[in-house]
């Protein structure tokens, strides 16, 4: 942990994504409140329709550019055009029509399909392996922190800075935001990590995008751990998402839903806290585990326990999945090759993200189907059934290819180019 915080370049990357996040946190308290002043309902409505939209479509082309340039430089280009987007907010919402938010939108969300891979690919070039699983867990920290930390302040700006005019407040929380871009652009510009050495010429995006899809499916064990979080997204996330709120603010108040909301980010700073000191011998086990912890908090909006027991759930499951995202981050980093992990991260973020509007679309048809209860304890049913079931699969127990006698000894990267 010592060389982690010595390391310079590192602790510049850490703080300037952090002060990024921090911005993260804002945008959408401030897109809420600024959309629904002005186009209501239905216009908001649209509008994340519109950058789901930007987000999901290029995601692989996003990848494909991580691993041709400096990833430190298409993070500052992806900055730059969410700084766009965000002075578009802050000047024009109001004043244009809707087709020309939902443009915005868009760009929004292109810019994060762009920026997505290629951060989570950065830390394999600036650290050694030995320090991956330490500062995920560091970045997965500051992560969750400097985001909560984001959604309060720009709900403190829209109710003080704008006085009577939410929208007003909105625009002082915009200009903030675009600030944290402007910091994450400097720091970003600071580090200029190089483009990854590549083993051959580039075959074009379309090929080099289907060779990161067949680099995944090549590792079993990858591509059904990626198949498992597209299933529990939309079967028991996804649900989670959209009946908490009913449910919290049904049973305990708007201030219990406080404490619960405020308890799902302390978990994660938690989680985070104990891998940063945690090496697990088997860390795919490890990582199921901790995803299935998640489980009691689907099962607790069917049953009414009472506010400290759902806290005590929001705190592990939340740290549960901190866990296991920063054990199967590490796990990509080492596995493939430097220069085809973001093709890998997009694939991941993509399969993660692709059925999660879907979820969210169903659960108010299911909710009024079968009722809150039994899509409740289905949820939960789902995320433990599907946790266990892929250690079935040779390798995701201890998250690494199985030695193969034509690759035996040789590290992932060098397996990788033994067997094309």
């Amino acid at each position: 942990m010592r060389d982690l915080l010595a390391n310079r370049r590192f602790m510049i990357f850490w703080l300037g994504q952090a002060v990024s996040v921090l911005g993260d946190g804002m945008t959408p308290i401030a897109m809420s409140a600024l959309v629904l002043h002005y186009y209501g309902p239905s216009g908001f409505g649209i509008a994340l329709a519109c950058y789901s939209l930007g987000y999901g479509v290029p995601m692989l082309l996003g990848g494909v550019i991580a691993d041709r340039y400096s990833r430190t430089a298409v993070m500052a280009v992806a900055d730059v055009l969410r700084l766009g987007v965000v002075v578009g907010y802050l000047l024009l919402a109001g004043r244009i029509p809707l087709a020309g938010l939902g443009a915005l939108s868009v760009v929004g969300g292109m810019g994060a399909a762009l920026y997505t891979p290629a951060f989570r690919a950065s830390l394999a070039q600036l650290l050694e392996p030995e320090q991956l699983r330490q500062a995920n867990a560091l970045q997965g920290i500051a992560n969750k922190g400097a985001f909560a930390v984001g959604g309060a302040l720009a709900g403190l700006l829209i109710a003080v800075a704008g006085g009577e005019s939410v929208a007003d407040g909105a625009r002082w929380a915009f200009a903030v935001d675009g600030s944290t871009f402007a910091v994450s652009i400097i720091t970003l510009l600071a580090i200029r990590l190089p483009r990854v050495a590549r083993s051959e010429e580039s075959p074009g995006v379309v090929r080099e995008a289907v060779e990161g899809i067949r680099a995944v499916w090549r590792r079993p064990w990858v591509a059904v751990v990626m198949a498992q979080g597209t299933v529990q997204v939309v079967a028991g996330f996804a649900p989670f998402m959209v009946l908490l709120p009913i449910v919290a603010l049904h049973r305990y108040g708007a201030g219990g839903y406080g404490t619960l909301a405020f308890c799902q980010g302390l978990g994660s700073i938690l989680g985070g806290l104990l891998i940063l000191r945690w090496k697990p011998r088997r860390p795919g086990v490890t990582a199921m585990h901790a995803i299935a912890l998640f489980a009691p908090m689907c099962l607790f909006l069917a049953v009414p326990v009472p506010l400290w027991a759902y806290v005590v759930a929001q705190l592990l499951g939340a740290a549960g999945i901190s866990v296991f995202f920063a054990l199967w981050t590490v796990a990509l980093q080492r596995e493939f090759p430097a220069e085809m992990q973001g093709r890998v991260f997009s694939l991941d973020s993509l399969l993660t993200f692709v059925l999660n509007p879907v979820g969210l679309a169903l659960t108010p048809v299911l909710m009024t189907l079968v009722g809150v209860p039994a899509l409740a304890v289905g949820s939960a049913a789902a995320i433990v059934f599907f946790s266990y079931v892929v250690l079935l699969v040779p390798g995701v127990a201890a998250f690494r290819t199985p030695p193969h006698p034509s690759t035996d000894g040789l590290t992932p990267a060098r397996a990788e180019s033994r067997t094309g």
